[in-house]
This record gives C-alpha cells, sequence and structure tokens, in this order.
C-alpha cells in the first residue's frame, strides 16, 4: 500500500471514531438490564444451594442419631438384657434419654437438639423348628426386633428417616 491509502484509511477511522460519542440510552438499558438479569440468576442459586445445605443438615444427623440409637441399645444391651431390653413392651413405642451416664428406654417423648424425634419400638422374634428367624413360630425369649425412626419437621412437613 502507498502513504496515500495509508492515510485516507487514518482519515476514514479518524471520522468514524469521531462520531461516535458514547453509549446510546437503549445500549445502556440493554446492558443494565443483563447485568440484573446476571444478579437475580445468581441469588437464586445462592438461595437455592442454602435451602438444599439446610436440608441436607438435617438428614445426615437423623442418620448419626440412627447410629447412635444402635450403639445405644448394644450399650443398655451389654449392661443388662433382662432389665433394659427383655423387659420392654412389644410394639410400644420408647425413646432413648440419656441420664445417670446410661443410656435409658422411656415412654416419654424426648427432642434432640430441640428438632428431632428418636423412637424405637420393640416386637418379638419367631423361630421355626429349625431356629430360623420366621413369621411364625416360637417366640425366641432371648432375641427382639428394634426398628429405629428418626422424626423431624421440614419446610412444615414431618420428614422420617428409619
Amino acid at each position: 500500500m502507498r502513504s496515500e491509502q495509508w492515510s485516507d484509511m487514518i482519515r476514514i477511522m479518524k471520522s468514524l471514531l469521531k462520531n461516535k460519542k458514547g453509549f446510546s440510552l437503549v445500549e445502556i438499558l440493554i446492558g443494565s438490564a443483563i447485568v440484573s438479569a446476571s444478579i437475580i440468576y445468581i441469588a437464586n442459586s445462592y438461595a437455592n444451594f442454602v435451602s438444599l445445605s439446610t436440608t441436607n443438615t438435617a438428614r445426615i444427623q437423623a442418620a448419626f442419631l440412627l447410629d447412635e440409637g444402635v450403639e445405644a441399645l448394644k450399650t443398655m444391651r451389654g449392661e443388662s438384657w433382662a432389665q433394659n431390653i427383655a423387659s420392654t413392651t412389644a410394639s410400644t413405642t420408647y425413646y432413648l434419654t440419656w441420664s445417670a451416664n446410661k443410656w435409658k428406654a422411656t415412654t416419654t417423648p424426648q427432642l434432640v437438639d430441640s428438632i428431632f424425634t428418636r423412637t424405637m419400638v420393640f416386637t418379638p422374634v419367631y423361630r421355626d423348628v429349625d431356629f430360623n428367624v420366621s413369621q411364625s413360630g416360637t417366640i425366641d425369649p432371648g432375641s427382639k426386633k428394634v426398628d429405629f425412626t428418626v422424626l423431624w419437621l421440614d419446610k412444615g412437613a414431618t420428614t422420617t428417616k428409619s
């Protein structure tokens, strides 16, 4: 290219840049709308993440409470089967309580962390003639089945983990 052509191109570009004095109102409105929509999307995403985190925290705590209940029952069994387990009434709802450095079963409802209710229900175990667990047969006085449940309120509804 010759120097004349370069100078013509530079002059044309300068004239184009001179006529462009700033952003128009329409461009500012579109830019503001895009930024606003992005901020709203990010805020909603954050709120959803916080909600899911809270729900998952409660579920994890419930799982730990179930595990703790099983371990507490094993401790009670180890201390005295006859006093702590064999003496329970079938199909009655019991609650675990920590009293005098021991786990105890009580029929009085107990709240854990002012949120959770942990229950346990004992049912008899039946054995067949081969001493296998069955739906019917002879009641085994040395065994009991225990069902643990943890309940809590989540968004106005009762949630259960067993």
